[in-house]
């Protein structure tokens, strides 16, 4: 299926529709050369047009793809401090870094510079050394800045069993990740989170949930070629769902962002989903925000019933077997606009 978008060129000086096509080719980050399928808008004259989606689509995936081969992706310089539970503040004094240094890396705009990075993967591959970090540094902290952070390391076992619950979901979209299955996306369990810490503010019913999840990501895709949180969704017999939505759910609640809850009513189980933490804005551009909060409000009336009953007149489910990936191509389709 070719996606199309309407932009200008240059050449044809109006606004003309452009295919989306996908093709090889090579780069060179970061002093590495990296082959890679990316997509690019060509116009019906044959002029590449920019497009600043594609564009960071090119970036994010030059970026991981670099990451990976170094051993340590975004995701891992992010998660390494959120394991101990420490502040930037608290992190950067360890290791005897600057607070910014931590900022930057952990915002991706970054990359560490070869020493910093063998000590951030020896953390990630070795959670217990951040002691011998500690042991050199230990001295510039008072005795109540030495307790705090003797409590938080006692905690590195119950983190370290959340990690691994991180790492199987990363495992299990990994196969999907820059397909159509995912919407060209890589897996942003951050973005993730934090869709669903939005729609759940005020609780939400878990069914609900999934389909408001569905609904961002495909409209995401259909107005930017792109999904917003990298998931793939399944069909089932109560509309698209998150793959491995169970997994995901129970991860964030043991990280405790969430809470789950189950009421019995009649004879029927009411899952409701509550965000314990606050929705982080920044992490999401202008577009994003604005599709957020355009599914909020289009759903804002609908139940489970009435929202998964919608959901089954979309061509993704429609033409879908069930419990199969639901592609992105069928985004064009989508009901919402």
């Amino acid at each position: 299926m070719t996606y199309t978008k309407v932009k200008y060129c240059d050449n044809c000086q109006i606004d003309k529709k452009a295919k989306v096509i996908e093709r090889r080719s090579s780069y060179t980050f970061k002093g590495e050369t990296f082959e890679i399928d990316e997509r690019v808008l060509i116009c019906e004259c044959g002029e590449e047009l920019y497009d600043e989606a594609l564009d960071s689509e090119v970036m994010d995936t030059l970026t991981k793809l670099y990451q990976e081969r170094i051993g340590l992706t975004l995701e891992d310089i992010k998660s390494i401090r959120c394991n101990y539970d420490f502040s930037m503040e608290q992190f950067a004094r360890i290791l005897g870094w600057s607070k910014s240094t931590i900022a930057r890396y952990e915002s991706g705009k970054y990359i560490p510079d070869s020493s910093h990075m063998s000590v951030l993967k020896r953390l990630k591959d070795h959670p217990e050394s951040i002691d011998d970090y500690y042991k050199l540094t230990k001295h510039k902290f008072s005795a109540k800045e030495q307790a705090k952070i003797n409590e938080k390391l006692s905690n590195t076992d119950q983190q370290t069993v959340e990690k691994g619950l991180v790492e199987v979901l990363h495992i299990n979209y990994k196969l999907y990740e820059r397909t159509t299955s995912t919407g060209y996306r890589s897996f942003n369990l951050n973005k993730l989170i934090n869709m669903i810490l939005f729609f759940a503010k005020n609780g939400v019913q878990k069914t609900k949930l999934m389909k408001l999840l569905f609904y961002t990501d495909f409209l995401n895709y259909k107005r930017n070629v792109i999904s917003m949180s990298g998931v793939p969704y399944v069909r089932l017999p109560y509309g698209p769902v998150p793959k491995d939505h169970d997994l995901l759910l129970t991860t964030i609640e043991k990280n405790e962002m969430i809470n789950i809850n189950e009421e019995f009513i009649d004879d029927y189980t009411i899952i409701r989903v509550m965000s314990l933490k606050e929705f982080d804005d920044k992490i999401f551009n202008k577009e994003e925000i604005e599709i957020l909060n355009t599914v909020n409000e289009y759903f804002t009336k609908f139940g489970s019933v009435a929202i998964s009953d919608f959901s089954h007149n979309e061509e993704g489910w429609k033409n879908t077997e069930d419990r199969q990936i639901i592609s992105f191509d069928y985004a064009e389709y989508l009901q919402l606009d």
